[in-house]
């Protein structure tokens, strides 16, 4: 029991102990430390030295932007374009498809048909119709 009680004890001083470091501030300024939230005459020295290399970087900064919007607006003019362009080529791949598509179901029923000709005219030549086995097999191109 005695030692459940150390343990329990040692517990709670070893979760309250980074509570209790917290509180304590620091005495003295760090030497990195730029104070910009603190307005003291170090603050103002530090930022009226570094006032113009912020100026002259938020400068460059900007006309890069600037640089870049407009090649942006240029790139932009250009993707659009290219885009057209190739909307414009799979309009006309499409026609093309379509027409090849169209030519082929032609030669298809032609093929067809002229199978179905000819399946006749086999059936007539087992019948016994000479006139039907001495007829050349149909030419598809007939039917096309």
């Amino acid at each position: 029991m005695r030692t459940k009680l150390m343990l329990a004890a040692l517990a709670g001083v070893a979760m309250l102990s980074p509570a209790l470091s917290q509180t304590a501030a620091p005495t003295k300024e760090l030497p990195y430390d730029r104070g910009y939230d603190k307005p003291t005459p170090r603050a103002d020295a530090v930022n009226a030295q570094e006032a113009p290399v912020t100026a002259n970087l938020n400068g460059q900064s900007g006309a890069a932007a600037a640089n870049t919007a407009s090649a942006s607006t240029a790139d932009q003019a250009q993707y659009d374009v290219d885009r057209q362009a190739y909307l414009d080529a799979l309009v006309q791949h499409d026609r093309a498809v379509d027409r090849t598509d169209a030519r082929y179901m032609r030669q298809q029923r032609a093929y067809a048909d002229a199978m179905s000709v000819w399946r006749v005219q086999v059936q007539e030549c087992k019948k016994g119709h000479q006139r039907a086995c001495k007829l050349p097999p149909p030419n598809v191109s007939d039917y096309y």
